[in-house]
């Protein structure tokens, strides 16, 4: 894995602790890339994935926030 992956990965992390998903959108947009050009497919396939619901939290933050707030109080 080349160190621009891993410096978009630590990224990502942080980004999705804070909550910041328009930024997730952004990297995994990336990081995609990256992976395909790596022929790392698989973890391209997991990484749009994540690109997918960042974007759903994006388009629906009340239900994200409420979902969110759930799983906080199991």
């Amino acid at each position: 894995m080349s160190e621009e992956m891993e410096r978009l990965i630590a990224t990502i992390n942080i980004a999705l602790a804070v909550g910041n998903w328009s930024l997730v959108v952004t990297l995994t947009a990336d990081l995609y890339a990256c992976a395909l050009a790596e022929g790392e497919t698989a973890f391209a396939d997991l990484v749009q994935d994540l690109h997918w619901i960042a974007q759903d939290a994006l388009l629906h933050p009340v239900e994200i926030a409420s979902l969110l707030a759930e799983v906080a109080h199991e």
